[in-house]
């Protein structure tokens, strides 16, 4: 069983999507949320105080998800390699989670999510279903 997740990354650059996440997460008793507008702001954000899981967009300036994801699966910067990632994005179809898995993410979520489906996944990720 895993340990209860304390704290969460949103990496988002659409504001209602991070509400929407920040909601969900709130709702699973995660009460230490950091969002962050791009993958840089990501790993910043990781370097400062880890998390125990990411909420991740694909398509963002700066740094995409996929590139955030690869590198914290690198471990780069002493961020821990086996940080939960979820990619929420409007990327939609097989090839794409495909794409998306590889990369090293562990859950992929199309646009548009509704809270259940974020709820079920979290859970899902997190040891909990």
């Amino acid at each position: 069983m895993k340990v209860k997740p304390r704290r969460a990354v949103i990496v988002e650059d659409n504001a209602q999507m991070r509400e929407l996440i920040h909601m969900v997460l709130g709702a699973l008793g995660i009460t230490e949320i950091v969002s962050a507008a791009n993958g840089a702001e990501a790993i910043s954000a990781l370097q400062a105080g880890g998390a125990d899981i990411v909420f991740m967009d694909w398509q963002m300036d700066v740094m995409d998800g996929l590139e955030c994801t690869r590198r914290i699966r690198a471990g780069v910067d002493g961020i821990d390699p086996k940080t939960v990632i979820v990619l929420v994005t409007g990327m939609v179809g097989e090839k794409n989670a495909e794409t998306a898995y590889a990369a090293g993410v562990d859950l992929f979520l199309e646009k548009p999510v509704s809270v259940k489906i974020l709820h079920t996944g979290v859970e899902k990720v997190l040891g909990r279903a």
